[in-house]
């Protein structure tokens, strides 16, 4: 994995099977005037046995390249980045820029929904509760990227089985768990599909998809009255949200106007500032200076890794109190897929003023 730039990093891979649930960590990270590679094992969500790779600071790329090979060392024995347990592929391009990024939704607020279910120009499809992700399917060749546009391993289910043209085929979707949930398509066979309206995308997307079957597509509502039920049910099942989409759009890379979401909570993309005890982590974001604002503690599950200070993660939550901290923050995991720059204050807009609120509310 080509990696010039230097700053920390953080693997966390996991082991099931054969009678065994283990969880391996390996940190790259800055001491004194060098770097260092320390690591965890142990029984998941229990106390982990730690150590280091490197007995003293050492120069970037030394210790880089004990980190990969650690890193490497762990997959090759059936360890995987996916909680699951479930095997991944591990491909040398890992890590570098696909020139594909994602079409990223901008976000609304409940007063503004109902314009978009009754315009007859605009789609609803549910937010998939994943990681957004891009594969790029050529013959028997699949790879997926991040929403950084880098290239990232894939479960292995999804290296084959795909009877698709044998051109390039770009397909856009979420990454939940072991399943992908296509939302668009971009190429088809080599045709770049990118210009044409995103009704016509997803027409090509639904023959697509029913020909791998490892993949499924989220439906696409048209009627206000089919808009306005499907936000209904999956708000009764606690879903993520859901996504407006213009139908007549074409494709393009970047943050949207033309594709919308909608959340029933809101979430947070946090960075850890310290690791408290009885498993709970406290996090914080950046304001315009750069200053870091914490935001309160957040309990980490049994089953998830204690992250330690500097990992980001997404933390759920119902608002914040002006100049105050999260309500009811709930851990959501690792975000692997962002980076510091993405963990700033402006992404709270879910706000209130404790003084306005009622006491039994509060209460």
């Amino acid at each position: 994995m080509a990696n010039t730039e230097q700053v920390s990093q953080s693997s966390f891979l996991y082991f099931t099977g054969q009678g065994s649930d283990k969880v391996y960590q390996v940190h790259l990270r800055p001491k004194d005037e060098g770097w260092v590679v320390d690591y965890g094992n142990g029984r998941r969500g229990g106390t982990l046995a730690t150590g280091t790779k490197t007995s003293s600071p050492v120069a970037f790329e030394a210790a880089l390249k004990i980190y990969e090979k650690v890193v490497k060392e762990k997959t090759s024995k059936g360890y995987t980045p996916d909680q699951s347990g479930a095997l991944y592929t591990s491909s040398d391009l890992a890590g570098r820029m696909s020139g594909e990024l994602p079409q990223l939704p901008t976000l609304i607020l409940e007063e503004q929904v109902a314009r978009y279910f009754d315009d007859p120009g605009w789609g609803l499809q549910e937010k998939a509760d994943g990681e957004n992700r891009i594969l790029l399917i050529e013959g028997e060749s699949v790879r997926g990227t991040n929403r950084r546009g880098l290239f990232v391993d894939i479960p292995q289910a999804w290296a084959g089985g795909a009877q698709v043209p044998a051109g390039r085929t770009v397909i856009a979707g979420e990454h939940v768990g072991e399943a992908f949930l296509a939302f668009d398509l971009l190429e088809l066979d080599g045709q770049d599909l990118r210009g044409a309206p995103f009704i016509e995308r997803f027409g090509h997307l639904q023959k697509t998809a029913a020909r791998v079957p490892w993949m499924a597509v989220l439906a696409l509502e048209l009627s206000a009255e089919g808009k306005r039920n499907r936000a209904a049910q999956l708000l009764a099942v606690h879903g993520e949200g859901y996504v407006l989409k213009a139908l007549d759009a074409p494709f393009s890379a970047g943050r949207s106007t033309s594709s919308l979401k909608f959340k029933f909570n809101q979430s947070a993309t946090c960075e850890v500032i310290r690791v408290n005890a009885q498993r709970s982590v406290a996090v914080g974001l950046r304001d315009e200076a750069g200053t870091m604002i914490d935001l309160g503690n957040v309990t980490v599950p049994p089953n998830e890794v204690l992250p330690p200070a500097g990992t980001l993660v997404e933390v759920r939550y119902l608002y914040r109190y002006a100049g105050g901290k999260f309500e009811q923050p709930v851990y959501k995991g690792q975000r692997p897929d962002m980076t510091p720059a993405d963990a700033v204050l402006s992404q709270v807009t879910r706000i209130k003023d404790r003084s306005a609120v009622p006491e039994d509310e509060e209460a």
